[in-house]
């Protein structure tokens, strides 16, 4: 995970949002947009940084879940695509890709052998990244990964960076 030494390796949530910028991303959520780091150290949950990346906006959470939620996701996801990576201490994690406000796939990355239900195309990819099957790698940077493919969104040199940050009430 390399790409991502901004996040938690414990406890965190990554979103990715196409075509979007950071404050385009906030603004869709409602949030209070607040520039850079200043004030970030006061909030103790909620806290969503906003990260550029190539073709979007990568939006990080430091033990939240809010990019996990339907009326997150919906409302991040219209009109583009979205894809969600989270996990907390306790291991508990959830890989969720949203479309056009709807819900297009959703498994758990760490115990990824269900393919039940899966749409086709996410299925090849989903195996070549060992996400799917009886021998599943299951791990979190392969989600990540998948998480690049579908939403065309990736991390480069700025997104060590948070643009903008906001708190989201949940």
């Amino acid at each position: 995970m390399s790409d991502y030494d901004w996040l938690d390796e414990d406890a965190f949530c990554a979103t990715f949002v196409r075509g979007l910028t950071p404050r385009e991303a906030l603004a869709r959520l409602g949030i209070d947009v607040l520039d850079g780091d200043d004030e970030e150290g006061e909030f103790e949950e909620g806290l969503i940084c906003a990260r550029p990346a190539e073709g979007g906006t990568i939006l990080s959470e430091w033990n939240g879940f809010a990019g996990t939620l339907p009326e997150v996701l919906a409302s991040l996801s219209a009109g583009t695509v979205t894809a969600s990576v989270f996990v907390n201490v306790n291991l508990v994690a959830s890989f969720v890709h949203y479309a056009d406000g709807r819900n297009i796939l959703a498994f758990d990355p760490l115990f990824a052998g269900a393919e039940d239900g899966v749409p086709e195309d996410f299925l090849a990819n989903r195996v070549e990244l060992e996400l799917a099957g009886d021998k599943s790698g299951g791990a979190l940077a392969a989600a990540l990964l998948l998480a690049e493919r579908i939403t065309e969104v990736r991390p480069n040199a700025s997104s060590d960076v948070v643009a903008a940050h906001g708190v989201l009430d949940y």
